[in-house]
This record gives structure tokens, C-alpha cells and sequence, in this order.
């Protein structure tokens, strides 16, 4: 718990350590030590301690001259870091295009280790409860968002996620999942009924960033007002707004 004023006790070394990191910049990619020590505030010995643990860490590399420079790794993180910030200001005119066109709830699903969670909704004017919250954690093997980020993890992972569960699924309910991954995978797109909710039908579409999922777009509604035209419509809809990002993420990368 962060004391007042915000502030998280008992982390005093990992709180220097950042703030090394933190020093290098556009004005500042390379420093020495001794600039680290007299910008973090401590002494040229513990300097060089935290950037031995960055260098471990393959986060910071020792340049010519004896300065230090940011290693790849971490310019990759903050690649992929800008890549989220970027791909949020896409996805949540897009969960509102998709609520609105659809009249059901639209939301991005987004793998955290062996979980899903919902990161993204908008909710139609007309929608039910939905269990579906900002944050919330799910299981990677129930509904269609979750569904198409497993699928899109691969068969060989898939396998090894069900054997880390602590509460696992029936050995019936496992194969079933593995079986339907690869037709997710090959026509593109994924559909649930009461897997998460009951009576609530959803559809789901991977986001791909090159050749990763890296999100899926879905649309999530009550079962007795999505007859199969309405369903395929839907479905239509989800296809057309995940292909629509992914296009977008690979301009970025282009």
C-alpha cells in the first residue's frame, strides 16, 4: 500500500534503480557514472552497483568512452509501449462505431498471461448486464474474445495452458476448446454462447499486430434478440473493425 502522498514503502533500491533509467533521454542518451550518481543522488560505488544490475538485466549497455546507453531491449519496450498508447486511441472509436452499428455491447479483450481481461467497452442503450468490466480477469478458454487470443497463442501453448490452471476444466471440456482452435484460426474469427454469461451470444475477431494477436474486438449481446441474420451481420461488423486495426498497426510498423 502507498503511503500518503502516494509514495510505496519498502522499495527504496528499485525506486534508484528507475530513476537511472529514467536520467537517459533524447537530451541525454549516454552518461557516465558519475553523471548517473550526481543525478539519482548517490555515491559513484552505488551507481556502478545499479548499473551492474541493468546491464544483467540487458536494459542498459556500456558504450565507448565509458558512458552508458539504453540497450535494444528497452528501446523495444518503449516501441511496444507507444504501439499501446497508439493502438487505444483506434480501439475506442471503434468499440462505439461497433455499439452503435450493432446496438449490443462492444469491447477488446487482451491476453495477460493466462488470462484475458477487458480492456475497452462501450454499452448500447439497450443492453443487459453484461459481467464484462474495464479490468476485469477471465479465463483464456471461455468466450469468443478470450478464445480468439488463445488461438492465436498456438496449439503447443494452448496445451500447456490448460496443464498451469490451478482449477482446470473437465478433460472433455479441454479437448473441445483445443479442437475448435485451429477452425478459429483458419476462418478468422470466433463465437460463444453463454460461456461467460448465460444466454448472451458474442462473436470476436483477432486484432494482429504483423503475425500477433495482440487484441480481439468483439461484440457481446443477450441470445433471444440475435436470431442467425442478426448474428452474421454482427459478425460481419467484428471482422471488418479487427481487420480495419490490424491494417492501421501495420502502417505503423511499415
Amino acid at each position: 500500500m502507498a503511503e500518503a502522498g502516494g509514495r510505496t514503502p519498502g522499495v527504496d533500491s528499485a525506486r534508484r534503480a528507475l530513476k537511472v533509467l529514467l536520467l537517459f533521454s533524447e537530451q541525454s542518451p549516454e552518461l557516465t557514472v558519475e553523471e548517473i550518481a550526481q543525478g539519482v543522488g548517490i555515491s559513484v560505488p552505488s551507481a556502478y552497483r545499479f548499473i551492474s544490475l541493468l546491464r544483467e538485466l540487458d536494459l542498459v549497455e556500456e558504450d565507448k568512452g565509458g558512458t552508458y546507453v539504453l540497450s535494444p531491449r528497452i528501446l523495444a519496450l518503449a516501441e511496444n509501449a507507444e504501439r499501446t498508447m497508439r493502438m487505444s486511441h483506434l480501439l475506442r472509436p471503434m468499440v462505439e462505431r461497433l455499439s452503435s452499428v450493432t446496438g449490443e455491447t462492444a469491447l477488446v479483450i487482451r491476453r495477460v498471461g493466462d488470462f484475458a481481461t477487458c480492456t475497452e467497452i462501450s454499452q448500447s442503450d439497450r443492453s443487459v448486464r453484461l459481467s464484462f468490466r474495464p479490468g476485469q480477469i477471465m479465463s483464456l478458454h471461455q468466450g469468443a474474445g478470450a478464445k480468439a487470443l488463445l488461438a492465436g497463442m498456438g496449439q503447443e501453448w494452448a496445451r500447456r495452458y490448460f496443464d498451469r490452471l490451478e482449477s482446470q476444466p473437465s478433460q472433455e471440456r479441454q479437448e473441445a476448446v483445443l479442437a475448435e482452435l485451429p477452425t478459429i484460426v483458419e476462418q478468422g474469427w470466433a463465437q460463444s454462447s453463454a460461456e461467460v454469461d448465460e444466454d448472451v451470444w458474442a462473436a470476436a475477431a483477432p486484432i494482429k499486430a504483423g503475425n500477433k494477436v495482440v487484441a480481439a474486438l468483439s461484440v457481446a449481446g443477450p441470445q433471444y434478440r440475435i436470431d442467425d441474420e442478426r448474428a452474421a451481420l454482427i459478425l460481419d461488423e467484428v471482422i471488418s473493425g479487427a481487420a480495419e486495426i490490424s491494417k492501421a498497426l501495420r502502417s505503423w510498423d511499415s
